[in-house]
Parts: structure tokens; sequence; C-alpha cells
């Protein structure tokens, strides 16, 4: 026998559904705000993840001193939130792990991270201040940033923010930050300005950024050539112009003759006797000279050595 429900009863049980459904809509709530979050655009959810990004609060929880001796130009990123993941990326894989190397971006020598990318990760903000580092002997030879500049405890005398690298160990010693970073690697060079003559550097009145600009590449023949010109700075009698020019100044530069960081010989020569500077250039010389040695002093005649404005020989 088939059924039919009267309208009483079809409109009983609307009335139950519709009451049910009141009393669960606030359960139902956070199901439905999952749901939209779900088919949320990409970018919305991009967005939430950035804005879940680790900041120097989280970061201080484990390494509170770093947090705390932040200082120098940096700093300044600490007002935006991004002090620390400007340089070491989205920690929160870090974080999740419970420290380690896992999902951060690490410096140093002992870091996975190898030094091209470490100065890569540097140069994404100073580009524009040092544009051919990547083409640098320094870059060639595997020197990072952090290798010379020390970012979260900067010494308070440099503003390039320089590592501290040691105290002077010698009462002469008053070489100046710079200098002093540079010598932890160049030892071997700092020991040519121990010699009598020399640049006064370890009396601290040159640096070695008077000559040399570490994050420019090299020329061909350091401070040869064209590159007299950083010479010519402080030695500026010695440029001319000149009459009577001197080849081998103008070809191969103050280094044909001259060592620059120091030397025992008189004038920073790079041999004891004058006449051994000259007759490395030139063997042949006029039949009246036959009776000169390798003790002659050419300079007593070719005293204008540098260029005349006289004599095609220098002679004055």
């Amino acid at each position: 026998m088939k059924r039919t429900d009267s309208p009483a009863t079809i409109l009983l049980a609307v009335l139950l559904i519709t009451l049910l459904g009141i009393v669960l809509m606030p359960s139902a709530a956070p199901f439905q705000g999952m749901a939209e979050a779900a088919d949320a655009p990409q970018d919305t959810a991009d967005d939430a993840a950035e804005s879940m990004e680790v900041g120097p609060e989280i970061c201080s929880s484990c390494h509170g001193e770093v947090v705390e001796s932040f200082a120098g130009p940096h700093a300044t990123l600490m007002n935006t939130g991004d002090a620390c993941s400007s340089c070491h990326g989205d920690a929160w894989e870090h974080v999740e792990a419970g420290g380690g190397p896992v999902g951060i971006f690490s410096f140093g020598a002992d870091s996975e991270h190898g030094a091209t990318a470490q100065s890569r990760a540097c140069l994404d903000c100073h580009s524009d201040d040092h544009p051919r580092f990547a083409a640098t002997s320094h870059a060639a030879a595997g020197v990072s940033c952090v290798s010379c500049h020390s970012i979260h405890n900067p010494s308070m005398e440099s503003p390039a923010l320089l590592a501290p690298v040691r105290s002077a160990e010698r009462p002469m010693d008053n070489l100046d930050t710079v200098s002093r970073t540079c010598e932890s690697c160049h030892s071997g060079v700092f020991t040519q300005f121990d010699f009598n003559e020399g640049h006064k550097l370890r009396e601290g009145v040159m640096s070695c950024a008077s000559c040399h600009d570490p994050h420019a590449p090299a020329p061909r023949v350091r401070l040869a050539g064209f590159q007299r010109e950083t010479c010519l700075e402080c030695h500026t009698d010695k440029g001319g112009p000149f009459v009577f020019e001197h080849g081998s100044a103008m070809v191969n530069g103050c280094t044909e003759c001259h060592t620059p960081h120091g030397s025992p010989n008189r004038h920073m020569l790079n041999t004891q006797r004058i006449a051994e500077t000259c007759y490395s250039c030139h063997a042949q010389v006029p039949g009246f000279h036959a009776r000169f040695t390798l003790d002659t002093v050419c300079t007593n005649c070719h005293s204008a050595i540098h260029g005349s404005n006289l004599h095609p020989a220098f002679l004055e």
C-alpha cells in the first residue's frame, strides 16, 4: 500500500531541519573558513606565508647574544623585522628542525654555501657599490665578503664593518683597521714593510686602501703601466709631463725599478746597485761606457731619470 504524508507532517519535518541547521551553524564556521582558505588564490596564500616569516624575536630565543649585540648600519633592519631574514632567508624550516644547518642560509668558512653564494647574498643589496666584485682577485680566490667584514658585531672604529682581526703586536705597529684586516691574509707582503726603505704603513701614515681597491678587479700588471697613476697621486713630481719621457716608466710603470711595499735597497729599488737596475733594460750602451761596472752609479750623470725637459738621455 503506497504511503502518503500529510501536509502537516511535511511542514513539521521542514521546521525541524531548519532548527537543526541554526543550532549547528557555529560549529560549521571553522570548516567553512578552511574551505575558503583552500580555495583562496595562490597570491593570498603567499602573502600569508610572508606574514609568518621568522623575525628577530624568534631568532633571539636561541641566538640572543647575536641579536642583542647587533649593531651598525644593518641594525636599522630591526625596525622592519627583516634583520635576520634579509640575509639568512625564511627560517621556518630551520626552526621546525630545532636548529642546525637545515633550511637556513649561513655564512662563514664552515657554511655549506660557498664563497660565491655568500658574496652574492651581500651583493643583492650592495651591487651598486661594488658592481665588479665577481671579477676581483679576492672573488677568484674564494674570499667572500664575510672574510673581511663582520656583520653581527662590527668594530666600532670601522664604518666599513671590518672584522677586528688582532691588536697591534709591536709598539711601532700603528696599522689602521683596513690594513690590519689585509694583514690577516697577506702577512708575507707585510714583512716587506719592515725593511729600512718602505712606505710608511706601519707608522700609520698610509693604508693598504691608499693604493689598492679590494672590491675592484686588479689591473693586468698591478701598479705598472698606466696604473702608475696610483703612485703619482703622492709622487706628483715624477709624473711630468716631460719633453723626454722615460719609456720604462710609461710602459712598465714604477714597479719596473721599484719594489712598492719595501726594500733593503736605497729608494726601494729592485736591486742593490743602481747599475744593475739600469742594465736590466739597457744591455747595449755606448762604447765609452765600456769602462763602467755594476758598481757605477748611473744617476750621477742621468740624474733626471724619471723624465727630462732638457735632454733625451736625462742629463741635467
